[in-house]
């Protein structure tokens, strides 16, 4: 069998192939050898039972947002005694580290002792216990 006989024996069967599947072939060859029939080897496969239904979706629920840590509550009331706090923390923590007393006011927004609020002695009073820390 020479390879054109080949050829020409494999475009036929590829046409009875598209033509078995029900579609139309391109173009028939013009001298096209016995149609081949084709049957499955093996029979068609049962239909697949049906998909259990889809579980419902997860329901997140949004996690309570942490509380604010709670500052530590200063044991002073007034400008007097805020002042002798101030100077108390300085001397035991002598002059380099009482120095960083000035950096706690400023990162409260105050650049004097005498202008700290008594809303924010709680925090002055947490900023200079983490220096002696």
């Amino acid at each position: 069998m020479s390879l054109e006989a080949k050829i020409e024996d494999l475009t036929a069967a590829i046409h009875a192939l598209v033509a078995a599947m029900g579609a139309r072939p391109v173009a028939a060859p013009a001298a096209a050898p016995a149609v081949v029939t084709i049957t499955p080897a093996s029979p068609a496969p049962a239909p697949v039972a049906a998909a259990p239904a889809m579980p419902a979706p997860p329901v997140f629920e949004v996690p309570a947002p942490a509380p604010a840590p709670t500052l530590p509550k200063a044991p002073f009331t007034d400008q007097k005694s805020l002042i002798d706090y101030v100077m108390s923390s300085y001397k035991t923590l002598g002059v380099a580290k009482g120095a960083q007393i000035q950096q706690v006011l400023v990162s409260l927004g105050h650049q004097n002792i005498n202008d700290v609020k008594p809303e924010n002695y709680d925090a002055l009073f947490a900023g200079v216990e983490a220096l002696k820390a």
